[in-house]
């Protein structure tokens, strides 16, 4: 498992290095440009490209605490293996773009697992068809069912352009869902006050929505980590995907909604140390850090401010082209994207 994850690594600096030249490395540049220009001109096309960095052909696999892993899936979202003495948790599922289970089974062994959804979006339950029986809230049922395989390529083709050329990626490698009702796992029922005894180790479930109406965090008490999927982070989104109007979200769906969320997980503040979202090693980024501790405060007095008509969103181009407000806090530790008619 160590291996993996040293040499995934290993694959990601190459790449870097690959891409941002001949700068990052050492030699004396006067006398390597010409040697270098006459390989290129005998460099046949097929050598050249064979010789290009090619990116991460594999999963990252980063062990973040102990038994507790994250599954960057190409830069795209995060997948994370929470693992007590009796079984584990498969948190979140991606946009589904590899063979989770055999991932799963090669790195982590046959330990019994459930797979559980922090919300419904398509990059964190687009890979649910690879599984029987899922944990959701079921306020996000119906948003998990519309992930049809043309939304998640269409997600994978928007991710490629985020990558920077670091990750060998193509809308192709979505696996199943092609009939996506016919197709789903069962939905297994999760709510604020649920449990996930894992042996030696337990997750608490709370309902956190506003960024979707089934938003849910997970608190590991023993190792002080709470997992929070999108529901409150640097860059926290409340703009409904797919272009859905005011008549089609739920009423968590809104900036209240949002703030009422941010104060439960500030009232749990005293039990976590490390704020982990969906989002770890985000594009070519690969920090594998938890989000900065102002992102919640801030969070909850920028929602206020808003809702006071102390700041308003500047429009930008949001999810799928429609415009959207986007209000920073004090510091710019985070940031909220909404539309208006959630300013409620």
């Amino acid at each position: 498992m160590q291996d993996l994850t040293r040499r995934n690594f290993v694959l990601g600096a190459a790449s870097a290095l690959g891409m941002f030249g001949l700068a990052a490395c050492g030699g004396n540049a006067a006398t390597s440009e010409p040697a270098a220009e006459e390989q290129a001109a005998e460099a046949t096309p097929e050598e050249a490209t064979a010789e290009a960095p090619q990116g991460i052909s594999a999963p990252i696999l980063t062990e973040l605490a102990y038994r507790t892993y994250q599954i960057s899936e190409y830069g795209m979202d995060s997948l994370f293996w929470i693992e007590g003495d009796d079984k584990a948790i498969l948190l979140d599922t991606g946009t589904g773009t590899f063979d989770i289970p055999g991932f799963i089974a090669a790195n982590f062994g046959d330990k019994p697992y459930d797979v559980v959804l922090t919300h419904g979006h398509v990059d964190h339950a687009g890979g649910m068809f690879q599984f029987d029986k899922v944990y959701l809230h079921e306020a996000d049922y119906e948003l998990a069912l519309g992930n049809t395989v043309e939304e998640r390529k269409s997600y994978v083709e928007m991710m490629i352009g985020n990558s920077m050329g670091l990750y060998a990626l193509s809308p192709d490698m979505v696996i199943g869902g092609e009939d996506t009702k016919a197709d789903a796992p069962e939905f297994l029922p999760l709510n604020e006050g649920d449990v996930f005894d894992l042996g030696g180790r337990k997750l608490e479930v709370y309902f956190t929505p506003g960024h979707t109406a089934g938003s849910c965090s997970f608190l590991d008490r023993e190792n002080r980590i709470l997992f929070t999927g999108d529901a409150c982070n640097q860059n926290t989104l409340l703009t409904p995907f797919g272009g859905a109007g005011e008549d089609e979200v739920s009423d968590d769906q809104c900036i209240s909604g949002l703030k009422a969320s941010a104060e439960k997980m500030l009232s749990l503040q005293d039990a976590f140390d490390r704020n982990i979202n969906g989002h770890v090693g985000w594009g070519p980024y690969l920090s594998f850090i938890s989000q900065k501790p102002e992102v919640i405060p801030e969070c909850i007095q920028l929602c206020q401010d808003i809702l006071d008509g102390k700041v308003k969103g500047e429009e930008q181009p949001g999810m799928g082209g429609a415009m959207n407000l986007v209000a920073q806090s004090k510091t710019g530790a985070m940031q909220i994207q909404y539309m208006d008619w959630q300013v409620k």
